[in-house]
């Protein structure tokens, strides 16, 4: 009776070991396209599509003829602590889309600020569309106004992971309906005009940004001098940016 009631509890403990085991395995699915992506596997199917679902909850459909290889691994890892690259890919791809952003706008002899926020429609991973606004000075150093841009928006995210590389596209017009007097006492009254600026970058997990830009500014200055001289700047400034976003 004694031997029976060890070999039942060395059985049972087995049992509980090995499904607490199973609770901590993970299947890891490898596309053609190099995607990878982690969770439970609940349904597959060869000739049609295998169902997965994510660490957070979601639930992901992938055409079967689309998976390169699938592993299993157990352990007691916890996937919050897994680096980023490696997390399950849980981008919303479309829907409603905020960024906003901050940069440092640069050229050779002078440095500017600027502040832009933009809100739209991610109609798949490749293509969104949006409406932005702004603030921006683009040499603070130097006799310069303020401008504030409002622009359309195109943006897309190139790939399928946790850190992808994304693109921007704007153009609009910028205000700058403003006068004030340089350094040598003319005084001036600015205008804005025109203006257009790409970016590109990498989006880092669900919601931080960092890129790099190009940003086109057309102002026209009329300026008056001590002797009631009048004269008018056509100006076309360009920047180059770098700057760190939020995307929500």
């Amino acid at each position: 009776m004694k031997t029976r009631f060890l070999f039942l509890f060395f059985f049972l403990a087995a049992t509980a070991g090995f499904a607490q085991q199973k609770e901590n395995c993970r299947d890891i699915v490898y596309l053609t396209d190099g995607s990878v992506f982690r969770g439970k596997i609940s349904s597959y199917q060869q000739d049609g599509e295998l169902v997965m679902v994510s660490w957070s909850g979601g639930t992901m459909r992938l055409a079967s003829i689309n998976v390169k290889k699938i592993e299993q691994k157990c352990g007691d890892e916890n996937p919050t602590l897994r680096s980023l690259a490696q997390r399950p890919y849980t981008f919303r791809e479309t829907g409603w889309y905020h960024a906003t952003r901050g940069s440092i706008l640069w050229r050779s002899n002078g440095m500017g600020f600027g502040l832009q926020h933009s809100s739209g429609m991610k109609f798949n991973r490749l293509i969104g569309a949006g409406i932005g606004v702004g603030i921006e000075n683009l040499t603070v150093s130097e006799d310069d106004v303020s401008t504030y841009p409002m622009f359309l928006e195109a943006r897309g995210y190139l790939s399928p992971k946790n850190i992808a590389p994304f693109y921007t596209l704007g153009i609009g017009w910028a205000f700058a309906g403003t006068e004030n007097y340089n350094i040598e006492g003319e005084k001036e009254s600015w205008k804005g005009g025109w203006m257009g600026q790409t970016q590109i970058g990498y989006r880092i997990g669900n919601h931080f940004t960092v890129h790099l830009g190009l940003r086109l500014q057309k102002k026209t200055r009329t300026w008056t001098n001590w002797w009631d001289t009048q004269g008018v700047d056509r100006i076309l400034q360009k920047r180059f940016e770098i700057g760190l976003g939020i995307l929500l």
